[in-house]
């Protein structure tokens, strides 16, 4: 089994000074996380739609290897309008041309319910972006059925584990998978935070026995698994980074039958007071 992890987003000015060494530019930092990671899920996909010649001058940015997620737009997403789907397909395409896309993300709103008429729509979406190598999250805890894993994988589309809080109608946490590949997305288990405007919902720092559970749970499920991505969305202050290279530590500290992907950039030295 090989671990992919990352963060969701890269371009973050409060990431300055504690992630990122004083001083850097937004130009820069890119550049950067490659040297600390090895894959990125791009978030700003999901609030305006990217165009290849924004993804291909991202590409251009990295070192081979390295790989990118892309949140759907939103208006496909939360809005179920399908006008921005072909020129998505066409930036994300750009990224498959060059081996650097990991898959495209489906976020479902919370107001997005388990119906038969939702079924048809997801169907039509998987069938649309099924060489992008779709994963879909729920929000809503409707769909955690025991036969939506089953139906998934019949449609080529990754089921994403949530670590969130678990609260009445929001999808419950823990490891799901349709298939033999599983994305983890990594949010907050600051209950009282969740609805709350803004960033303080992903204002959390997720303790070493809260990974390790996820640790746990990858070797539980390495004989089912070939591919297991971690992106932490709890982005605030650059607690996202923290947790990820912490993450990284853990699972190479297990002797255990998986491969931990490095970087595919020369590593620089990482700050003491984040990450020692």
């Amino acid at each position: 089994m090989q671990i992919w992890i990352g963060t969701s987003g890269y371009s973050y000015p409060d990431w300055v000074g504690d992630f990122y060494p004083r001083g850097m530019r937004p130009a820069g930092m890119l550049s950067y996380y490659t040297r600390q990671f090895p894959l990125v899920e791009l978030n700003y996909t999901f609030y305006r739609p990217p165009t290849v010649s924004a993804l291909a001058t991202l590409a251009d940015k990295t070192p081979a290897g390295f790989r990118f997620l892309v949140k759907v737009p939103q208006t496909i997403s939360h809005e179920g309008r399908p006008d921005d789907l072909p020129s998505f397909r066409l930036a994300a395409g750009e990224l498959a041309r060059r081996g650097q896309l990991s898959g495209v993300l489906l976020q479902l709103p919370q107001s997005f319910h388990y119906s038969k008429g939702k079924l048809d729509w997801l169907a039509w979406l998987a069938d649309a972006t099924n060489d992008l190598r779709p994963a879909v999250e729920f929000r809503h805890r409707s769909w955690a059925r025991p036969e939506m894993p089953e139906w998934l994988e019949s449609h080529s589309l990754d089921l994403v584990s949530v670590d969130a809080p678990d609260l009445p109608g929001l999808y419950p946490p823990g490891w799901v998978q349709s298939g033999r590949r599983v994305y983890v997305r990594l949010h907050s288990r600051n209950a009282p935070n969740w609805y709350a405007d803004g960033k303080e919902r992903y204002n959390y720092f997720f303790a070493d026995a809260e990974l390790k559970e996820w640790v746990n749970a990858a070797k539980s499920a390495a004989a089912r698994t070939d591919e297991a991505l971690f992106l932490f969305n709890n982005c605030y202050g650059g607690q996202a980074a923290v947790n990820a290279r912490r993450l990284t530590e853990l699972f190479c500290e297990r002797a255990e039958d998986w491969t931990v992907i490095a970087p595919f950039a020369e590593t620089t030295p990482v700050q003491r007071t984040l990450f020692e």
